[in-house]
């Protein structure tokens, strides 16, 4: 017995060597000390400012600039490779709310960054006068504000919140006649910006309520059987939504009638009253034509109401956008909104087929 202990003992040391050999060789083959941290990331010769603590880089270029096919220019420390690669057009026109991730690989290391180039800009936030506020447009830099019938526009004197560091004029404070359109102007960083502001008497009209667009509007949407891609790249920019992003599932055929689709709730509820909106629209772009179906809860999963439109077979794979009527005696608050292709029994009108379904620009309408 004495034997067998000494020669089992023996084999144990030896391959408690040979396993230690390997790892040694395993461990010599890493190299865990390679630097992977972007030294510089220019666009346009314009230096981007670089955080490493939480790995962002950020690029103000001049306003006007073309952000559609940036290509920046990245130093890389000795051996470290960059991916998208250096000289690579991207598209960073809405990189603000969607920063473009690149990668940095360096041995055995990686270093993750996201990477926003925007245009230098002001802009006036909110613009209040008493207790109404201003409808702000940034894309044509006007400013709409409705007061009670009556008021006296010759000297008013808003509140108003603009970028930090802007100037802006006339100055916070001042009294202004409104009685014709008025000019802001705000100067940042050499830059010049202006705004119209119109004061229209009577009662502000009631607007689209935006719930989902893909870019700077995007509630996370769970799955429901599916993975919802979101913002997913837009497959046709060519129609009447021309926008970069999207939401996009695909969803099987064979996995019998049920719910396979995209849903806001829980955290991402919404808070539409049936008594101001009483319909929904949504850009909808399939391959296949056929029913898409909206439905409608309360908080719990409660007073559901199911809403479908037809997707056309005249143009297919082209954005449509599909009008969804909510019943009109419903009373109940929509919390819930849950998205999907329609399964029809039987296969009628028309059989359904695995196809990925892809919508954008989700809208609450309000009643005339």
């Amino acid at each position: 017995m004495k034997t067998l202990k000494n020669i089992s003992l023996t084999l144990i040391i030896f391959l408690g060597g040979i396993f230690t050999a390997c790892n040694d060789n395993k461990g010599d083959s890493l190299d865990l000390t390679a630097d992977v941290d972007i030294l510089s990331f220019k666009v346009n010769n314009v230096e981007g400012a670089i955080n490493n603590d939480n790995g962002t880089i950020t690029v103000l270029v001049p306003s006007g600039t073309d952000l559609s096919a940036v290509a920046p220019v990245i130093g890389l420390p000795a051996n470290a490779t960059v991916s998208p690669a250096s000289g690579e057009a991207q598209n960073f026109t809405f990189s603000a709310n969607t920063p473009i991730e690149y990668r940095v690989f360096n041995g055995n290391l990686y270093n993750t960054y996201r990477v926003t180039v925007m245009e230098i800009k002001a802009e006036i936030t909110s613009f209040r006068i008493g207790n109404r506020n201003g409808i702000i447009n940034q894309d044509d830099n006007s400013i709409v504000i409705y007061l009670p019938e009556g008021t006296d526009v010759t000297a008013l004197s808003p509140v108003i919140e603009y970028t930090d560091g802007a100037v802006i004029s006339p100055e916070p404070g001042s009294f202004v006649d409104f009685t014709s359109p008025v000019t802001y102007t705000l100067t940042y960083q050499g830059e010049t910006f202006t705004y119209s502001v119109t004061v229209i008497p009577g009662e502000e009209p009631k607007l689209p309520l935006l719930i989902y667009n893909g870019e700077n509007i995007v509630p996370h949407w769970d799955g429901l059987v599916v993975t919802i891609d979101s913002p997913y790249p837009n497959p046709n920019t060519g129609g009447i939504n021309n926008t970069p992003f999207c939401a996009s599932f695909i969803r099987d055929a064979v996995t019998g009638e049920g719910w396979h689709g995209g849903a806001l709730w829980n955290n991402n509820k919404v808070n539409i009253n049936p008594a101001e909106y009483d319909r929904f629209s949504v850009m909808i772009l399939k391959e296949v034509a056929g029913d898409v179906q909206i439905e409608i809860q309360s908080d719990g999963e409660t007073n559901k109401d199911w809403l479908r439109a037809w997707y056309s077979e005249d143009h297919l794979g082209e954005w449509q956008e599909l009008v969804f009527n909510i019943p009109e005696n419903r009373t109940a608050i929509i919390n819930n909104i849950l998205v999907m292709p329609h399964e029809h029994p039987n296969g009628e009108p028309v059989a359904f087929t695995t196809h990925r379904m892809y919508w954008d620009e989700l809208k609450a309408i309000p009643k005339n």
